[in-house]
């Protein structure tokens, strides 16, 4: 027992001794100096830009007219605009859409969006290529819905984004689609020509 508390009176003296060291030790007293201050001036700092293939202002044409489709149909129904990345860029809910319709336009855009395809053609790889169709949906967990009424954005062979809607009877979310996307071709063409002027 002796031997012990001798060994262990030797360690703590060793271990203060360390920690004295440490505590004293010029590095030290730099890690426990204030950091400079930040830049008082924010706005002198470089802008970061992220890239964006879909702006705003063009989703908002898709979301529009799909709705104006729908609207002109006595219909109801949800509208969600994704980018290639799968991120909402727009979403629509017109008056009396369950909120379950908006999940199912984002599910369709997303669909639309992760296969590059519509999702009428996804949903009828159950059939022809089920490893596909159900990797799919265990890939995104839920998140994508491979009915019709989800198509890709796709602009110089490059898909941009998608369209979905969800809650019209029928084949109107296919229609409504359709309708948003013809608006925004017709809107990006216009953009175009205004700036060869």
């Amino acid at each position: 027992m002796i031997a012990g508390d001798r060994i262990m009176k030797r360690s703590a003296s060793i271990a203060a001794l360390w920690i004295g060291l440490i505590a004293g030790s010029p590095i030290n007293a730099r890690a426990q100096e204030k950091p400079d201050p930040a830049p008082a001036d924010r706005a002198a700092r470089p802008l970061i830009r992220v890239p964006t293939a879909l702006p705003l202002d063009e989703a908002r044409v898709i979301v529009e007219s799909a709705k104006a489709l729908v609207k002109a149909e006595n219909g109801r129904a949800a509208i969600a605009v994704v980018d290639f990345n799968g991120n909402l860029v727009s979403l629509d809910s017109m008056d009396g859409t369950s909120g379950f319709w908006v999940k199912f336009a984002i599910g369709k855009a997303l669909g639309a969006v992760t296969l590059q395809q519509s999702t009428a053609e996804s949903g009828d790889q159950i059939k022809t290529n089920p490893q596909r169709f159900h990797s799919a949906l265990s890939l995104m967990e839920g998140q994508i819905i491979l009915i019709p009424g989800g198509i890709p954005l796709i602009v110089d062979n490059v898909i941009v984004g998608a369209v979905g809607s969800a809650g019209h009877r029928g084949d109107g979310d296919v229609r409504a689609v359709k309708a948003g996307m013809a608006a925004w071709e017709k809107f990006r063409q216009s953009k175009k020509s205004e700036s060869m002027r």
